[in-house]
């Protein structure tokens, strides 16, 4: 009965070892890998311009802006709600797929439109809304 007792105790250390072992191995050296931001450039493009995501915002001179929406993609004229200055550095945040209904012909079409966000060289300001892929050169 006592070499029962024995082999017991032997077992759960052992086991004890390996379970500290696995513990350390996994918090100590298995480090994740920092995700590395998704930086594009947007870019009013003649693909660009061609499907009426581009525009002219009045003021300090005419800047070429980058149309888009705040809330959900938009590619309805007179309906953007938020502007990117084309060539801004923008941080995408994540993507999704639109059908949208080809204006000559009637068929159907698939675009990705991105949620992008964008941070004033001051640091105070952040934009954020959702842009076409044809306005996006990733880098």
């Amino acid at each position: 009965m006592r070499k029962f007792l024995v082999w017991g105790l032997w077992i759960i250390l052992i086991l004890a070892i390996i379970g500290i072992a696995y513990f350390a191995w996994t918090k100590l050296f298995n480090q994740p890998e920092e995700e590395v931001p998704d930086i594009a450039t947007l870019v009013c493009n003649q693909e660009c311009a061609d499907r009426g995501q581009c525009g002219t915002a009045q003021g300090d001179g005419n800047r070429i802006v980058v149309l888009g929406g705040k809330d959900s993609p938009v590619v309805e004229a007179q309906k953007h709600d938020v502007f990117f200055l084309s060539g801004s550095t923008v941080e995408v945040k994540s993507s999704m797929e639109v059908t949208l209904a080809e204006v000559e012909g009637g068929g159907e079409f698939s675009q990705t439109f991105s949620r992008v966000e964008w941070l004033n060289p001051m640091g105070d300001i952040t934009e954020t809304g959702w842009v076409a892929d044809w306005c996006i050169e990733r880098e």
